[in-house]
């Protein structure tokens, strides 16, 4: 059975102020349809909603993106999401063996803004899919070696994307599931991008 949560209850679980969740809520969420500020009826979220509140303030509080700019990139993200299982599944997930996305232990997500037109944003997104982080000794040196596979979403040029921080930011994505599964209370066998 799905349980649903309330504003005061995500508030308090995941350390937000309640008007700002609760603004955040309005923001990334169509109108709740079973009620509204006159109905006496208080909100519930599904846990994809309380998901999607939670990533749309990171994406406006942590990377400093406008509310505007966040909704466009979760819209942008939102198939990829939901592709790679950062959704939540009720009756939990069966982990493939087959292909590289069986390997990897998290993304990143590297956002880069490009010019576009008037009015409108233009985002450019390098994936990164982490396989190994391990130390290892190289030359005498502590070193980390890294394997890992890279695709892009949303066209852009090849140039290098870990560049200017200015225009570059990074979004944990698999951090950011991980630190809300677990304040909330979550099964993280219900979701499949957290498999490892």
């Amino acid at each position: 059975m799905i349980k649903f949560y309330t504003n005061r209850d995500l508030s308090k679980r995941l350390g937000i102020k309640l008007a700002k969740w609760k603004r955040w809520s309005r923001e990334f969420l169509p109108p709740d349809p079973l009620g509204g500020m006159q109905s006496g009826y208080a909100r519930q979220y599904h846990p994809d909603q309380a998901f999607t509140v939670f990533l749309g303030g990171h994406l406006v509080a942590d990377l400093k993106f406008s509310i505007p700019e966040a909704r466009h990139i979760m819209q942008e993200l939102k198939s990829w999401l939901s592709d790679k299982g950062f959704i939540f599944e009720p009756n939990g997930y069966v982990v493939s063996d087959n292909g590289i996305d069986a390997l990897i232990q998290k993304y990143i997500v590297f956002i880069r803004r490009e010019k576009g037109t008037e009015n409108r944003f233009k985002f450019v997104y390098k994936i990164r899919g982490i396989i190994s982080n391990e130390p290892v000794l190289h030359k005498g040196f502590d070193v980390m070696k890294k394997l890992y596979v890279e695709t892009s979403l949303n066209g852009g040029s090849e140039k290098a994307i870990e560049g200017n921080m200015n225009v570059v930011k990074i979004l944990n994505i698999t951090g950011i599931l991980n630190v809300f599964v677990d304040a909330v209370g979550l099964d993280s066998k219900r979701y499949p991008a957290l498999r490892s």
